[in-house]
């Protein structure tokens, strides 16, 4: 098949590598394209990839986004053009989850002069990223607490002898990390100031869990670490988005 990738990330490199291997060819020209990947974040030109452009592309094309892009949506919508945002797709986002959680241990170990061993650490959320880190960080002795909104999570969490508070719980504890992976505001000014320097991560996308430049100022080591996978073990990372366009392309969901 004929395809289109507009890089903005460095995963997309190995994401079209991928590809070729497997015998994919590529190109540019809209009405040859029989598949398209959107920037991953970034948004795209719409004065580029206007009207023309998206009337001209083959009815039978699929169209694929690392998330979702509610104008190239409205495009495909308008269209009648297949599209797939690869984030929103469960098995993408368990198996991303991996290179996320190793990109956070390793900023933790390089910034600070604690172990991980021993660590009291809350991950905020216990979605599929924050229960894959709570599971690495106790495999590697951290004392991990989950900071959970429902009966749902706060089940999984004890299935995995990770222990659930809530947040009227969060000040009975003290803790050493706190990793934020929900994209909501969670932690007010006030609670952070409370928490009285304790080195602060957020992983999650817009509009993040709290106000980070209040938690840099307390502890300057905080970080916002957003698309960690475009980052660190991007071939890993760029060959997970491959895989699952080569199946949708295939027609095969089986092993996504």
């Amino acid at each position: 098949m004929l395809g289109f990738i507009l890089i903005d990330d460095r995963r997309y490199e190995h994401t079209l590598s991928f590809l070729a291997g497997q015998g994919h060819l590529f190109g540019e020209k809209a009405e040859n394209l029989d598949f398209i990947v959107f920037p991953f974040v970034a948004g795209i030109d719409e004065n580029v990839y206007d009207d023309e452009y998206f009337a001209a592309i083959k009815k039978d094309a699929v169209i694929f986004s690392g998330v979702r892009n509610d104008y190239v949506m409205k495009k495909c919508a308008q269209y009648g053009l297949e599209y797939y945002v690869m984030m929103n797709d469960a098995e993408v986002a368990k198996k991303n989850a991996v290179p996320t959680s190793e990109g956070v241990i390793e900023y933790l170990i390089t910034s600070r002069d604690s172990t991980i061993a021993g660590s009291r650490i809350l991950v905020m959320g216990y979605g599929t990223c924050g229960r894959d880190l709570a599971g690495r960080l106790a495999a590697l002795d951290a004392d991990v607490y989950a900071l959970v909104r429902n009966a749902q999570k706060e089940a999984l969490a004890r299935a995995d002898a990770v222990t659930s508070i809530n947040l009227s719980q969060l000040f009975a504890y003290s803790f050493d990390v706190i990793i934020n992976t929900v994209p909501s505001t969670i932690l007010t000014d006030e609670m952070i100031r409370r928490l009285g320097g304790v080195l602060m991560v957020d992983i999650a996308s817009k509009p993040y869990g709290f106000n980070m430049a209040l938690a840099r100022s307390l502890n300057e080591k905080s970080a916002l670490l957003s698309a960690i996978p475009g980052k660190y073990a991007v071939k890993t990372a760029g060959k997970i988005l491959g895989q699952y366009i080569e199946n949708i392309l295939g027609g095969d969901r089986n092993d996504i």
